[in-house]
C-alpha cells in the first residue's frame, strides 16, 4: 500500500515539475514563435504594398492587416477552451460580410497569407492548451471515421472565431 502511495506521489511530483517547466519555459517560447511568424506575415503583406502588388488603401489589405495585428495581440489568449466557449455561445455563427467579401475579392497571394496565419494560430492554440490538444487528438483520431464534414465544420468555425477578434471599427468599408 505504501509503495502505491509513493508511486502516486512521485507521479504527481513529476507532473508538477513538467507543468512548471512547460508553463514558464516551453509555452512562452512556443507562443513567441507563433507571434513572430504572424509578425513576419504582416511584414510580408506590407512588403506587397510597398512593392505595389497590392494597394495599402484596399479593403483586402486593411482587413488582413487588422486581423494580423489583432492575432498578434491575442496570441497568448487563444486556446481550445476559448474556441469551445465561442462555439457554445455562437452555435449559429457565420462568416461576417467583411470575411465573405475578403474571400471573394482577395488575391491568391493575400489569401495565402491569411491561410498561413490561421494555421499558425491553430498551432498557438495547441501550444496554449496541451492537455486539450492531446484529448482532441484522440477524439478526432476516432472521429475521423465520421468523415471530412467534421473537419470542414471545425475549420469554418475556427476561422469565424479568429475573425471575431477583429473589431468592426478598424475595418473601413471601401
Amino acid at each position: 500500500m505504501s509503495s502505491a502511495i509513493y508511486l502516486l506521489g512521485l507521479g504527481f511530483a513529476v507532473y508538477v515539475a513538467f507543468s512548471i517547466f512547460y508553463n514558464y519555459a516551453a509555452r512562452p517560447m512556443l507562443c513567441d514563435r507563433g507571434r513572430f511568424k504572424i509578425f513576419a506575415l504582416r511584414d510580408k503583406l506590407r512588403r506587397l504594398a510597398i512593392d505595389g502588388q497590392i494597394s495599402a488603401s484596399s479593403f483586402e489589405y486593411k482587413y488582413l492587416e487588422a486581423l494580423l495585428c489583432r492575432l498578434v495581440e491575442k496570441c497568448v489568449w487563444f486556446s481550445w477552451s476559448s474556441l469551445f466557449e465561442f462555439l457554445w455561445r455562437n452555435k449559429d455563427a457565420e462568416l461576417s460580410p467583411d470575411a465573405v467579401r475578403f474571400e471573394r475579392e482577395a488575391s491568391d497571394t493575400v489569401k495565402d497569407i491569411y491561410f498561413t496565419a490561421v494555421m499558425e494560430m491553430m498551432q498557438v492554440m495547441c501550444t496554449n492548451s496541451p492537455i486539450w490538444t492531446l484529448l482532441l487528438t484522440v477524439i478526432f483520431g476516432i472521429g475521423d471515421l465520421f468523415g471530412w464534414a467534421t473537419k470542414q465544420w471545425l475549420d469554418l468555425k475556427a476561422k469565424i472565431f479568429l475573425e471575431e477578434a477583429v473589431p468592426e471599427t478598424v475595418i473601413l468599408a471601401t
